[in-house]
């Protein structure tokens, strides 16, 4: 299933957008569900986080990786986890560019899945995975305007 969308961060350099989504502890306060997000490595993160689609919920054990990272404009992700509601696999790219107000941050990439979970079809997983990923960059902007912009 493929999955893209954009988010503009307001009033929002470029690197104080890259400075958050690099920096585990900051992302763990706005991941939906996540119980857990440990730094293991350059780039390299263990995950462990609750999820649910319709009917089909539990928690996630699993990793992400940052890789091919261009420093304050794009980077490579790649996310595996598994668990009882089955499992998740993907990987895709962010890019961020400066705009006239702030910040546009891009993303794309192939998510699938299987186990109980891939029962209720692409559309749902789809459409539970658009709404965290709006939940969490709404979160991010307002943590980022919280403490101001970096330049």
């Amino acid at each position: 299933m493929r999955i893209e969308g954009q988010f503009e961060f307001d009033g929002t350099s470029p690197l104080a957008v890259w400075s958050f989504l690099t920096d585990a502890n900051r992302i763990a306060q706005c991941l939906p569900g996540c119980e857990k997000l440990e730094q293991t490595g350059e780039g390299a993160y263990d995950l462990q986080m609750r999820f649910g689609v319709g009917p089909i919920s539990g928690v996630f054990s699993g990793s992400i990786r940052l890789h091919d990272l261009q420093p304050t404009s794009e980077y490579q992700m790649s996310v595996n986890g598994s668990g009882t509601p089955g499992f998740v696999n993907g990987g895709g790219t962010v890019q961020l560019t400066a705009a006239d107000t702030g910040t546009l941050l891009h993303y794309s990439g192939e998510i699938s899945a299987g186990g109980p979970i891939a029962s209720l079809g692409q559309r749902m997983i789809g459409g539970a995975a658009r709404m965290a990923i709006d939940q969490f960059f709404k979160c991010v902007s307002a943590k980022l305007q919280g403490v101001g912009s970096e330049s």
